[in-house]
């Protein structure tokens, strides 16, 4: 299969996790891109993308008791591995949501079976005990209030968990066959891949539509929204992959993956970044360290408006240096997980990604997320990491604060 010369994700590529822990890297038209071939041992499963658009993707346990494999692995948007993300998983972590403020939430499998809340550093902030059909909270997506989970549990319904309350909802819908990956519609309905078919269900949980293509096995275990009328779908018998349009079931592409039967676990795709979600400006800096004990310093002015000006950004470490020379994409949000909460500006996490010079060498690439827990700034949280135009990772570092302050104005 030959190989596109890559460069950076584009809003429309499609990414399909396979059972080898690989994931397919294609564009929108069906053009293989490459294949991102990452550290994180075990079968890659879900997958999704965080506000600067890293990718993530789960894996199960690579062997009998889970001492490897089992976590989630991130990619940052020259598809190079940035190593595991996060921390505190059971076992089989299986799908992958993200709220506005960075929180993700990963529905597992198999042992609780819970469904686990890890903030921005990678730390375990919660787990949630939901309940269960015939295996864990294995496919879940977060609806758009940032509250409810929407999972199956390989069986037939459609199960809901309320993350604020902490509190078990109803069941929103019961299915003909196994359900499996389940994606939230703007109109607040889903789509649910549901074994034999494709099943699309209004907000009060009613089914409204079915899609199925004709001589594929009844295997339909993964899909997501393109967000401009269509989804994708894999299908995990033939390891087809299909474009289909959401008013008609037309399918409007395809492309097979190459690989062998039974090999195609997931399937996501790269939206556009979303608008700003807060106004403002953060600024601030200071020194984190690494956990071999590295000092790392950094200074800014950010604005949560690219288009706004100045936006500003030094790094320094053992004589390196890094100078930020344009934001490509940023993002201003309360996370509610920050205690105490957001300040006057409304906002206290600041997530970004831009280019600049590192060591006075054009074209390197930086994702930041700056975090105002509050004053005097001990709870102030950075992470960082940079990355060179082949793809090599030269920073990567997530700390609270040692020494200085980062605040968010108005």
């Amino acid at each position: 299969m030959a190989a596109s010369s890559g460069g950076k994700f584009q809003a429309g590529d499609v990414f399909v996790s396979l059972q080898s822990g690989e994931v397919q890297w294609w564009r929108s038209d069906g053009t293989f891109v490459k294949t991102l071939k990452g550290v994180v041992p075990g079968k890659a499963e879900g997958m999704a993308f965080d506000a600067a658009m890293n990718l993530y993707v789960t894996h199960h346990c690579a062997d009998p008791t889970c001492l490897t494999g089992n976590s989630v692995e991130r990619f940052n948007t020259m598809g190079a591995s940035m190593g595991a993300f996060g921390r505190g998983y059971n076992c089989n972590p299986t799908s992958i949501s993200f709220n506005a403020g960075g929180t993700c939430y990963v529905g597992q499998a198999d042992c609780t079976g819970d469904i686990l809340a890890i903030n921005t550093a990678g730390a375990k902030i919660a787990s949630y005990h939901a309940a269960v059909e015939t295996r864990g909270t294995i496919w879940i997506d977060l609806a758009p209030d940032g509250c409810t989970v929407f999972y199956t549990s390989s069986g037939t319904h459609v199960k809901r968990f309320n993350v604020c309350a902490g509190a078990q909802l109803p069941d929103f819908a019961t299915l003909p066959d196994v359900a499996f990956a389940v994606k939230a519609m703007p109109d607040g309905g889903f789509l649910v891949a549901d074994n034999s078919v494709v099943v699309r269900l209004d907000s009060g949980g009613g089914v409204v539509q079915t899609y199925d293509i004709p001589g594929q096995p009844d295997l339909w275990l993964s899909l997501d929204l393109t967000g401009d009328g269509a989804f994708w779908l894999a299908n995990y018998g033939s390891s087809n992959i299909y474009k289909i349009d959401l008013a008609t079931g037309a399918i409007l592409n395809s492309f097979n993956t190459g690989t062998p039967y039974f090999t195609v676990k997931g399937v996501v795709v790269k939206k556009p970044p979303t608008a700003v979600t807060a106004r403002g400006r953060m600024t601030g800096g200071g020194s984190i360290f690494t956990t071999s004990g590295m000092r790392v310093t950094h200074g800014f002015e950010l604005h949560c408006d690219v288009s706004q000006h100045p936006n500003n950004l030094e790094v320094n470490w053992l004589g390196n240096q890094f100078h930020l020379e344009s934001l490509t994409f940023a993002e201003c949000s309360d996370d509610p997980t920050i205690k105490p909460p957001p300040p006057a500006a409304s906002f206290d996490t600041y997530h970004a990604i831009g280019s600049g010079r590192y060591n006075g060498e054009d074209g390197v690439t930086i994702e930041f997320t700056f975090t105002d827990a509050g004053e005097p700034g001990k709870k102030d949280r950075a992470t960082i990491a940079i990355t060179d135009p082949a793809g090599n990772l030269v920073l990567q570092v997530s700390n609270l604060l040692t020494y200085g302050n980062q605040q968010a104005h108005k």
